[in-house]
């Protein structure tokens, strides 16, 4: 379950670091009216509970989950993508 939950924090903080490229990943988010957002709340909600069930490090789940509710202001987004995909790409390498 850990390799699982390690692979899954490494993917979703790619997806969310593609979201973080300026225009790119804004024009995307747009285009399909914030439903990314939703998608990555739920993804990060999954995650919670995976670092429940395993006893490792909810934070990057739980600053996924708020920094997507957050991210809907285009600029600010950006940048909690970037943070967000950061904090869980260094939480599934090591093994947190």
């Amino acid at each position: 379950m850990d390799a699982l939950l390690r692979f899954y924090k490494i993917i979703i903080g790619i997806v969310e670091l593609f979201f973080g490229i300026p225009f790119i990943g804004g024009l995307i988010i747009i285009a399909h009216a914030w439903t990314p957002l939703g998608t990555l709340i739920f993804f990060h909600v999954i995650g919670l509970v995976l670092a429940f069930v395993t006893d490792k490090s909810k934070a990057g789940s739980i600053f996924g989950i708020i920094g997507n509710i957050i991210a809907f202001i285009p600029v600010v987004g950006m940048f909690m993508h970037i943070l967000i995909g950061i904090v869980n790409v260094y939480q599934g390498l090591r093994n947190k």
